[in-house]
C-alpha cells in the first residue's frame, strides 16, 4: 500500500514538474488594458499561432456576446432605434499585420505563443474598413439609372452583407461606444438599410423551373425572397454530360439561367451559367448530386452566384 502511494506521489510530482516548465504567461496572460492577448499551444508554431488567433477571436466575441447596443438616430421629433444583440466574429476578420508575437516558449516538443492585439489599432483599422465599404456604395441617383431588375439584384447583394456590417458596428460600439456614436457610422448604416429596402421593392423576380429542378428553384426562391413592383421571370434549365470512369459514372451538369420580361415581347435581359460535376454508381445518382451541389452553392452565396458576372457588384468586400 505504501509503495502504491509512493508511486502516485511520484506521478503527481512528475506532472507538476512538467507543468511548471511552462512560463506563467501560458496559463494566464498578463495583459494591459490597451491590448487583447491570447495564447496558443500546439505541436508546431503554425498550429500554435492558429490556436492563439482562435482564442483571440473568441475573446472578442465573448466581450460583447451578452451586450445589447442601441443606436438611436434622430430626425426631427422621430427616433429610430436599432437593437443588436449578437456578434459573429471569425478569426479571418483580424488583420494579421496588427497582431504581434509577444512571447514564445518550447517544452516537450510543443510550442506556446502569446500574441497581442492593440485595441486602439484594431478599432482604427475596422473603422477605416467600414468607412471604405460605405464610401464604395453607389449613390441613389446612380442606382436609379439602372434597369429595375438590376436595382433589385443590387439590393439582394447588399442584404447578403448586412448582418456582417451590423455585427462589426456592434463590435466598434463595444470597444468605444461614445466614439462610435459620434462617428456617424450608425447613421450611414441606417441610410444604407433604407436604400436597400427601396430598391428591393422596385422589382419581383419569379422563378419558373421544371419539376426536376425543384431543389434549385427552392434555393433561388430562398435567396430572392420578397420584393414588389415590376415582375421578371428567371428561368433555369440544365444540360448534362456523362462518362464512365471505372465502376462509376461522372456527370457534369450545366445550369443555364435566363432573366426575361414577364410581358411581351419577353426579351431576355440577362443570362448566366453554373456548372458542377459529380460521380456515383449510376448516372442518375451522379446527376442528382451535381444538381444538389449547385443548389448548395446558391444557398451558401445567398444567391450571389446567380448574377455573379463581375459587372453587378457595386461595392467591395471589406473583410
Amino acid at each position: 500500500m505504501h509503495a502504491v502511494n509512493l508511486l502516485v506521489l511520484l506521478i503527481i510530482f512528475s506532472i507538476s514538474v512538467k507543468a511548471s516548465a511552462w512560463p506563467s504567461w501560458v496559463y494566464q496572460a498578463n495583459c494591459s488594458a490597451e491590448y487583447f492577448c491570447a495564447v496558443g499551444v500546439a505541436d508546431n508554431q503554425v498550429m500554435a499561432k492558429k490556436f492563439a488567433f482562435d482564442d483571440l477571436s473568441q475573446q472578442l466575441q465573448a466581450s460583447i456576446s451578452s451586450r445589447s447596443i442601441i443606436s438611436v438616430t434622430k430626425n426631427g421629433n422621430e427616433s429610430d432605434a436599432t437593437l443588436s444583440q449578437k456578434i459573429e466574429l471569425i478569426t479571418e476578420s483580424i488583420p494579421l499585420n496588427l497582431v504581434s508575437v509577444a512571447e514564445k516558449a518550447f517544452e516537450n516538443n510543443q510550442t506556446a505563443l502569446l500574441i497581442k492585439l492593440s485595441k486602439q489599432q484594431f478599432y482604427k483599422n475596422l473603422t477605416a474598413r467600414i468607412n471604405t465599404f460605405f464610401d464604395n456604395i453607389s449613390t441613389s441617383a446612380q442606382l436609379n439609372q439602372q434597369p429595375l431588375w438590376q436595382q433589385h439584384v443590387w439590393a439582394q447583394r447588399q442584404l447578403a452583407q448586412q448582418s456582417r456590417v451590423e455585427n462589426h458596428l456592434v463590435l466598434l460600439s463595444a470597444l468605444n461606444e461614445k466614439k462610435t456614436s459620434f462617428s456617424g457610422l450608425w447613421q450611414k448604416f441606417k441610410h444604407w438599410q433604407q436604400l436597400i429596402l427601396a430598391l428591393k421593392n422596385k422589382a419581383i423576380i419569379e422563378v419558373q423551373a421544371p419539376t426536376e429542378l425543384n431543389v434549385i428553384s427552392t434555393s433561388i426562391n430562398r435567396s430572392l425572397t420578397g420584393g414588389a413592383g415590376t415582375v421578371y421571370w428567371l428561368q433555369p434549365s440544365i444540360k448534362t454530360k456523362s462518362a464512365k470512369d471505372g465502376s462509376e459514372y461522372v456527370v457534369e451538369v450545366l445550369l443555364s439561367l435566363e432573366l426575361l420580361e414577364s410581358e411581351p415581347p419577353y426579351r431576355v435581359l440577362f443570362t448566366n451559367t453554373l456548372k458542377e460535376r459529380h460521380r456515383a454508381s449510376s448516372i442518375n445518382a451522379a446527376k442528382q448530386r451535381a444538381v444538389a451541389a449547385i443548389a448548395d452553392l446558391i444557398d451558401l452565396s445567398k444567391g450571389q452566384v446567380l448574377f455573379d458576372t463581375g459587372t453587378q457588384n457595386n461595392t467591395k468586400e471589406y473583410l
